[in-house]
């Protein structure tokens, strides 16, 4: 018999060089309280995962969570609220936070999390995290 998931989603986007155990922790741990699949956007350059990516790969499938992984050179706000929005089984988007994604976006004013079509949950890395 195989073990068919729900149509929900999680989307978890993360950042090379900025990837807290937390984070992917709250990710897994929220698929489970779901009972739903994750979806893994990376910006990393290269095409070697970041350990932690790797190790999480292996956790999610130990413990049966169904999962896709895309590694990107380039990740933008405005590119993770269109994914999801566009995909209408995510259900909530996790990040490490609202900081630091301004860096590498052209409109360093423009807000596009507020065009967001489900939850946003962030778990803030480093001393000063909320």
């Amino acid at each position: 018999m195989i073990h068919s998931r729900s149509e929900r989603k999680v989307l978890l986007a993360i950042r090379a060089g900025r990837i807290d155990p937390r984070l992917l922790v709250s990710a897994r741990s929220l698929c489970q309280r779901m009972d739903a699949s994750l979806d893994i956007l990376v910006l990393a350059g290269g095409d070697e995962l970041p350990a932690e990516v790797a190790d999480l790969i292996k956790a999610l499938r130990k413990e049966g969570v169904t999962y896709t992984l895309a590694q990107k050179s380039i990740l933008r706000r405005r590119d993770i609220v269109e994914y999801a929005n566009t995909h209408e089984c995510i259900s909530t988007v996790v990040i490490d936070s609202l900081e630091g994604w301004e860096s590498v976006a052209e409109d360093k004013t423009s807000n596009p999390w507020r065009k967001l079509a489900c939850p946003l949950v962030t778990a803030a890395t480093g001393a000063n995290g909320r």
